[in-house]
């Protein structure tokens, strides 16, 4: 018997150090591969999203390797910020994750690891305080989105609010929604701002303003700001005109 579970606990050890990572780092280029070529999932994230979904990749390639350093407290806390992303990702691509189930797959992982069965009991506490900052930002993303929406209600502009700028480009700069089109396939992703949306009931302040008009409502706004990006979201967006459209004149 004993034999029998040193051969379990063997392979199990392999599996979660050398296979997994294999598996997800396979993953994590498909994911990059895929995006590059259409609409499949984050497209070209704002600048602080770029910056953590590439923490978050690193880290969904290499926690079952530091899980085992002294650095186990800080992989946990990142685990579950990367929980927190991936269940983003699961929520943007509605119906689409049954084409694109990585992110799924990475949830899995992640509870499992870090919930159900950790390495060590006290890891939970960081793994739970990472999930924790994701729903703060959620909640902050709520509260300036809502403050943004009443705003423009009233007819003023809140300086200080970076949610004004991203409502203003609705439709041509930046997605709310994973669809074939939303306004036209816009280029940016700002994961606060679909969260902001998507927690105040998926309102839009500006609801039913022509897209031409909020293009010339946001040059008017940010006139040191590009209205069209020198890259469409995806190949079909491109082929079918985005860069050579009338809107942009």
């Amino acid at each position: 018997m004993g034999s029998i579970l040193a051969y379990v606990r063997r392979n199990n050890d392999t599996f979660w150090h050398k296979k997994i990572p294999v598996i997800n780092l396979l993953l994590v280029v498909l994911c990059l591969l895929g995006n590059s070529v259409s609409n499949v999932g984050f497209c070209r994230p704002v600048a602080w999203a770029a910056v953590l979904q590439g923490v978050c990749f690193l880290n969904i390639i290499s926690f079952t390797w530091v899980e085992r350093t002294r650095l186990r407290g800080v992989n946990a806390l990142l685990c579950g910020i990367s929980t927190g992303v991936y269940a983003y990702w699961c929520l943007f691509l509605e119906g689409w994750l049954l084409l694109m189930p990585a992110p799924l797959w990475f949830l899995v992982l992640l509870v499992w690891r870090n919930l159900v069965h950790p390495v060590s009991r006290w890891l939970r506490i960081w793994y739970l305080a990472g999930m924790l900052l994701c729903l703060l930002f959620a909640v902050g993303c709520k509260i300036e989105y809502q403050s943004a929406c009443k705003a423009w209600d009233e007819g003023r502009v809140p300086n200080g609010n970076p949610m004004t700028e991203r409502i203003a480009g609705m439709h041509f700069l930046y997605h709310t929604r994973i669809c074939i089109y939303d306004g036209w396939r816009p280029p940016l992703h700002d994961p606060a701002m679909v969260l902001g949306m998507r927690l105040n009931g998926s309102r839009d302040p500006l609801q039913g303003m022509q897209l031409k008009d909020r293009v010339e409502m946001y040059r008017n706004m940010y006139p040191g700001r590009p209205v069209v990006l020198p890259c469409a979201c995806c190949l079909e967006s491109a082929l079918n005109g985005y860069f050579t459209d009338s809107l942009w004149e």
